[in-house]
């Protein structure tokens, strides 16, 4: 079964990350993915395809991480680190780009949320608490 590894994750300051997204260059469903899990904190493709009314293809999952390399190329370093604390963390030693903004939910027994441990009917995210800003007052 797939447990929480004890590796602290690396933090990212929410100013750089809003600036970067601000100079990726990301379309309209990118820009509206981010702003979405930004906002709701916790989601899967599912929840996202409804929320934002997406076609099946390309995966919204896909789409994140296309976001989240854009974003990457204007934090090379950030990206560098994350990309091999999220190397670190995955079951198979890959890292996902998605990593970036988000990364796997886990159950209060620190067991991952996905259909793989019996927990989840999808792989399920929880938005870097760094980055979460469905709480601020406009």
């Amino acid at each position: 079964m797939n447990i929480a590894k004890p590796n602290m994750r690396p933090t990212l300051n929410p100013n750089e990350i809003d600036q970067a997204i601000s100079q990726a260059d990301l379309s309209d469903i990118e820009s509206e993915i981010l702003e979405y899990i930004r906002y709701i904190g916790v989601f899967n493709e599912l929840s996202l395809k409804k929320a934002l009314s997406m076609p099946s293809k390309p995966p919204a999952l896909y789409r994140l991480c296309k976001a989240c390399e854009k974003i990457g190329d204007q934090l090379p370093d950030q990206f560098k680190t994350m990309m091999a604390w999220s190397e670190e963390q995955s079951d198979d030693n890959i890292a996902w780009q998605g990593n970036l903004v988000c990364a796997i939910a886990y159950t209060c027994d620190g067991t991952k949320l996905q259909p793989e441990n019996a927990t989840s009917l999808y792989h399920t995210f929880a938005v870097h608490q760094e980055l979460f800003n469905g709480l601020e007052a406009d």
